[in-house]
């Protein structure tokens, strides 16, 4: 049901925890450069949704950066939705779009990501477009699906977040979005629920280790009658070359 946050430098914010090991060949500066990602994760949660059912996931994916503010990229992940011997074993999204800088302290991204979903049999592909503006450490972002996961309705994803440096190089971030369904009883008995993060990284060297508190205020009662939509803490490593 989603994209995370390391595909694109948080262009959706959806406040999973995905971590990624990027590999940059990048060309002479303003030009084109690739990167490649290649990352594990102990629970993949998209808008604090498990994906997986509370297991780990390998991710990975591939990126181009046209080196003046155009990019496209394409992203892959496990997943674990079961309908009975039917099952969802994989997720693929393709995305594209356009970043820069406004003045030293504000930039924005505007942005197209078609998610894909491969090995049942049921229709859960869709679209969303997004757009998010930074200001300094603070980001507001929207993203918008006219037929969100499994044929559902219009959606709508306000988000913000908030992230700085501690001492000792390590990284602090929040997270915050709303889902706002068309309809209510969409998947719960709301039209909408939050979902929030709180996230911590630190980097040594080529590896970067991670873990976040990603939650929900969805009961199990109407999350599936599951354990998917708890507060849980999830963690995963990167290793960059």
């Amino acid at each position: 049901m989603g994209i995370t946050m390391n595909k694109i430098a948080t262009i959706v914010a959806a406040g999973a925890l995905s971590l990624a090991t990027s590999t940059a060949v990048s060309a002479a500066e303003g030009g084109l450069s690739t990167s490649a990602n290649l990352g594990v994760v102990t629970d993949y949660k998209f808008r604090g949704i498990s994906q997986t059912d509370g297991s780990p996931a390998i991710q990975g994916g591939v990126d181009l950066d046209f080196g003046n503010g155009i990019y496209l990229g394409t992203w892959a992940s496990q997943v674990d939705f079961a309908y009975g011997e039917d099952e969802t074993k994989f997720e693929q999204d393709f995305y594209g779009g356009y970043g820069g800088q406004l003045s030293d302290t504000v930039s924005y991204d505007v942005g197209y990501i078609y998610y894909a979903y491969h090995g049942g049999s049921h229709d859960e592909d869709y679209q969303e477009v997004y757009g998010s503006v930074s200001i300094s450490d603070l980001t507001l972002g929207l993203a918008y699906s006219d037929n969100y996961w499994a044929d559902t309705g219009t959606f709508y994803y306000p988000y913000a977040e908030y992230s700085f440096a501690l001492p000792s190089d390590i990284s602090l971030g929040f997270h915050v979005g709303a889902n706002m369904f068309d309809e209510e009883g969409f998947l719960f008995e709301d039209d909408s629920y939050i979902d929030y993060s709180v996230s911590v990284g630190k980097e040594f060297g080529g590896l970067s280790l991670s873990a976040s508190l990603v939650g929900t205020d969805i009961s199990d009662k109407e999350c599936f009658g599951l354990d998917w939509c708890e507060p849980s803490v999830l963690a995963g490593a990167t290793y960059t070359w």
